[in-house]
């Protein structure tokens, strides 16, 4: 069954995620999974039903202090699937905040690849 709002408590290696039917979604932490298919799967899960009847506007707001590379992966592609296929055939609109403390270009960079790698424009947002 469908909750409205699923959140997901944080980890010392994985993020607090909020699952909102209003239109959030937000990873706030560290994303460095033990198991990323099993730490992803039920998001995915809940984001193809949501998907079924989504907000007008769709803000994924992501809050990370580090991030491994299988996080990426699985982030990344949670990312597409939201703005490349999802939204754009339901023509609905999307924001993507990408929030990085001042002194951490690498968090920074990251945000910049995934903005380029999806060719989806990103809010950067620095933390002071």
């Amino acid at each position: 069954m469908f909750k409205n709002q699923q959140i997901i408590s944080p980890t010392k290696n994985t993020p607090e995620v909020i699952l909102d039917q209003t239109g959030i979604i937000k990873f706030t932490g560290r994303l460095i999974p033990d198991n990323a298919e099993d730490f992803f799967n039920p998001i995915e899960e809940w984001i193809n039903e949501y998907f079924k009847n989504p907000a007008k506007i769709t803000c994924v707001e992501i809050c990370l202090e580090y991030i491994n590379s299988a996080g990426t992966k699985y982030l990344l592609d949670i990312i597409h699937r939201i703005t490349h296929i999802h939204l754009k055939k339901n023509n609905k609109k999307f924001a993507i905040n990408w929030y990085y403390r001042d002194e951490d270009e690498d968090m920074l960079e990251k945000g910049r690849f995934f903005s380029s790698d999806l060719d989806v424009p990103f809010n950067f947002i620095k933390i002071i």
